[in-house]
């Protein structure tokens, strides 16, 4: 038995790692990614150039800090491997380069981060329209620009972070549509002051997209894309305190790429399958895992850190992630030089920032009815808002009654993508509240692995692996 598996390898899991391994306790870490660092502290797959951008230099740097700890003797990194189940007795099943493999765990903790969230609108399965995070990714680990003429449109701080990182290397952005109002957000900025530092970024980020000639246009949202094969303009226009489009003209943008962001939501598929109890958190993007003060879940051995706990950002993450390491390392019989009040005060300090910029910058439920009846909501199946829509006039109100009367969900992806996207087209449609949707049910695989991975080990010499 393993003594402490570790499942993700971003800021949170890095920091549960090596605070545990320090401790004494040997250390399995896993990741889907060959390299370590999640999308925050993503590692390019190339060696970095002499010189990079400031922003992503910066970035580097930090990431390169934090992954320096993996090279601690008791902890074993295990890149390119997908955690596919995880049960209530710690049992994990993983496939990787050698095939299908099961541990089992003394401790588990896990920090299987969030994904993004977008909104439905015409035109949005055009290639050339992408998360913002995609984009990111693309940059950070291939130093490579998502587009040339780049729209950014959601609504949150990433939208302009994520400006000023493609703008350095190299990138026009066109506009960035804020989906808030400047008022909304000056009204509310009194309760961030506390939070000097995340002040000073967003004023200094704000600055140097004036100087370029980024237009920031807040309270608009992007209407439609346009172009037959691919992305060739994009129509943005003012929306109301719901977030429907006002009457009146709107601005047409020749782009070539369109970077969506509109928060993210929790990774909760394997605090699930682990029996793991969940809570509905509006202000930390949806369902998340229920712990006590030391990170621990309902399920003993079982802890739940960074955003599966609920959005935090990195500064959550890292002292949840330390908090983490630090309890399991002491339920393994290790002891802890490092005092744990600091690590949790930090961790509640960070939570508490990012739950009051995730007031402010909430989804607006007017955004579905930019869906129009064809425009696809379930991309996997290709199930349309019309299709959706008539479902629920037939008195469907939950997503897991959806799944089933039209295959919405059931695709390769899972409903990672169209889940939240669907809990809000119910509550819009129907008047009730994001959370009565409640969750998909989730079941094993989490994501697709060969057929062969699911049979009993000794048979798999019979059956060729579909690859």
């Amino acid at each position: 038995m393993t003594e402490i598996i570790v499942i993700g390898a971003g800021p949170a899991g890095v920091a549960a790692a090596v605070t545990a391994a320090e401790a004494g306790a040997r250390v399995t870490l896993i990741d889907e990614n060959s390299l370590p660092g999640g999308q925050y502290f993503k590692q390019a797959a190339l060696p970095a150039p002499a010189s990079l951008p400031p922003t992503l230099a910066e970035n580097f740097r930090q990431g390169q800090a934090l992954l320096a700890g993996l090279s601690h003797k008791n902890i074993t990194f295990r890149g390119n491997t997908l955690v596919w189940n995880v049960t209530p007795d710690r049992t994990v099943s993983l496939y990787g380069p050698a095939g299908p493999e099961t541990l089992a765990a003394a401790q588990l903790i896990i920090a299987a981060g969030a994904y993004e969230r977008v909104m439905p609108f015409p035109g949005w399965t055009l290639p050339g329209v992408m998360t913002v995070g995609g984009a990111q990714l693309l940059l950070k680990g291939q130093r490579l620009l998502a587009g040339q003429r780049i729209l950014l449109a959601g609504t949150g701080p990433l939208l302009q972070v994520a400006g000023v990182q493609l703008l350095e290397a190299g990138a026009e952005i066109v506009a960035i549509a804020e989906l808030q109002p400047l008022g909304s957000i000056i009204a509310r900025s009194p309760r961030f002051l506390g939070h000097r530092d995340k002040v000073k970024l967003a004023l200094n980020n704000a600055r140097r997209l004036k100087r370029a000639g980024v237009p920031v246009k807040f309270g608009y949202a992007i209407v439609r894309a346009t172009g037959e094969n691919e992305v060739s303009g994009a129509v943005i226009a003012r929306v109301d305190a719901a977030g429907h489009p006002r009457p009146g003209p709107e601005s047409a943008l020749a782009v070539d790429t369109v970077c969506l962001n509109f928060g993210f939501a929790p990774d909760t598929r394997l605090t699930q399958l682990a029996g793991c109890k969940h809570h509905f958190a509006e202000r930390f993007g949806g369902w998340a895992a229920i712990t006590d003060d030391n990170m621990e879940t309902s399920q003993p051995g079982i802890f739940a850190v960074g955003e599966v706990r609920g959005i935090g950002g990195v500064e959550a993450a890292l002292p949840e992630g330390r908090l983490a390491g630090q309890v399991a390392a002491r339920k393994s019989g290790y002891r802890t030089d490092e005092s744990a009040g600091p690590t949790r005060r930090a961790a509640r300090r960070a939570r508490a920032l990012v739950g009051q910029l995730n007031t402010v910058f909430a989804v607006k439920p007017g955004l579905m009815t930019l869906a129009q009846d064809d425009t696809l909501i379930c991309r996997c199946e290709e199930i349309s808002a019309g299709q959706l829509r008539a479902a629920i006039r037939e008195g469907i109100t939950t997503l897991n009654n959806l799944k089933p009367w039209t295959r919405a969900g059931m695709g390769r992806c899972q409903g990672r993508i169209c889940g939240p996207i669907l809990a809000h087209l119910l509550a819009a449609e129907t008047g009730l509240e994001a959370q009565s949707a409640g969750q998909f049910t989730v079941r094993p695989p989490v994501k697709p692995v060969p057929l062969s991975t699911l049979l009993p080990q000794n048979n798999n010499d019979e059956v060729a692996h579909d690859k």
